[in-house]
């Protein structure tokens, strides 16, 4: 996914910073008709829930409130959250630290899991000392190394307890330019494959809960960023890339959508539920930190996310909601953000059920195609390591004979 290669779709991204893109430059991109049209769109559905891609859902209960109609969302919904244990990455600081507050002051038991253990630790001593009334702790887990997600999933197997909740919310963005030790590029590497295969590993410890209480949640974060990104095909991996920059966090967070909304067709039946973040523009320390060499568009970031972005308790509701609200439960796929307004997210609203903008993230056979091909990536990567392969999601939650009962064989 190389940006020196494909300047056009790095020059929109600064330019749409800037406020001065000229739209045109993306119609060579997949997925920007969509970009093209989101502005009507978006002030014709801006008080309006967009429904969820009726094979991307799982059956639901008819009985009860539709949540796409619930909008303006608080805190104070979240219901008591006592014997739920949720695994939130990321969580040293910013959203993943207010959602693991959060979810341990309704007395649910947090696992706080990020690449510092000792900033981890005080995260959490930070929330215990808050008064929060559920157990909170704090484990190491660096995203860019296939053995630390591997050591770490060990270690939670290990455990007697269950797992209610996986919250994806770990990132980077513009970092200086570098490869993780599989070889991606840095931040492909971190957001999308690490995350891949964290959640592959889970799955059934996902599942063994889902099956003793009837129900478990994926939750992952996505971004506004998602509308610049474009799935470099022949490139999965970043090795062509020369930065680590605007277009590589757009593309990695697109993919997530992608493969969260293709897993959650292949968990149809488990009670297994693939939820999907994406909080608008916020004021975390993901931005402005480490700069990569594109010094503008990393100064055009950081003033769009002071000028107008948020603070990150606020943003964090796009993560709660789903991780906690029980009338969501049956309609994985969704997407949880503020209303659009042209290329911006609103700072308010950001918990109601909406629809990416990228007709990537619309295309199931586009998810599909990019699920099996990063299957493929991340066992090789897995081999070459002297690491277990992965199964495919289908295949590790139901098993052979559970498939072929499904599919009629």
């Amino acid at each position: 996914m190389s940006i020196s290669l494909h300047k056009t779709g790095a020059a929109a991204c600064q330019a749409c910073l800037s406020r001065s893109a000229k739209l045109s430059i993306h119609t060579r991109q997949p997925g920007m008709g969509a970009l093209l049209s989101l502005p009507r769109k978006a002030l014709q559905n801006l008080n309006r829930p967009h429904s969820v891609t009726a094979s991307a859902t799982a059956t639901r209960t008819q009985s009860r409130a539709d949540p796409r109609s619930k909008h303006f969302w608080t805190k104070d919904e979240v219901p008591p959250l006592d014997g739920k244990v949720f695994l939130v990455t990321g969580s040293s600081s910013g959203m993943g630290w207010y959602c693991a507050k959060t979810l341990a002051e309704n007395g649910g038991h947090v696992i706080m899991a990020a690449r510092s253990l000792e900033r981890t630790q005080k995260a959490a001593q930070m929330i215990k000392d808050s008064g929060a009334r559920g157990k909170v702790e704090a484990m190491h887990l660096d995203l860019s190394s296939f053995r630390s997600i591997k050591a770490f999933s060990d270690e939670i197997h290990k455990r007697k307890e269950p797992l209610d909740v996986l919250v994806n919310n770990a990132g980077v963005f513009l970092v200086e330019h570098n490869r993780t030790q599989e070889g991606f590029e840095v931040v492909q590497g971190t957001n999308y494959f690490g995350t891949f295969l964290l959640t592959h590993l889970l799955l059934d410890k996902l599942k063994e809960t889902s099956q003793e209480k009837g129900h478990a949640r994926i939750v992952t974060m996505a971004s506004l960023f998602e509308l610049l990104g474009w799935i470099q095909w022949d490139d999965l991996e970043g090795q062509k890339s020369r930065e680590s920059g605007v277009f590589e966090y757009s593309t990695s967070k697109l993919e997530l959508i992608m493969m969260m909304r293709h897993l959650n067709k292949q968990l149809k039946g488990t009670g297994i539920d693939c939820l999907i973040s994406q909080p608008g523009l916020v004021k975390t320390e993901l931005n402005g930190r480490k700069l990569d060499h594109r010094k503008a568009t990393a100064i055009g970031v950081d003033l769009a996310t002071k000028v107008y972005g948020q603070d990150a308790e606020q943003a964090s509701n796009c993560l709660i909601r789903p991780a906690t609200d029980p009338t969501v439960e049956g309609y994985g796929g969704s997407y949880f953000s503020p209303p659009w307004l042209w290329l911006l997210a609103l700072n308010f609203d950001h918990a109601a059920m909406r629809e990416p903008g990228n007709s990537l993230a619309r295309d199931e056979a586009a998810w599909a195609r990019l699920y099996e091909k990063t299957l493929d990536i991340v066992n090789k990567r897995l081999i070459e390591r002297g690491l277990p392969t992965i199964e495919a999601a289908s295949a590790a939650v139901h098993g052979p004979s559970e498939l072929a009962v499904r599919d009629g064989l």
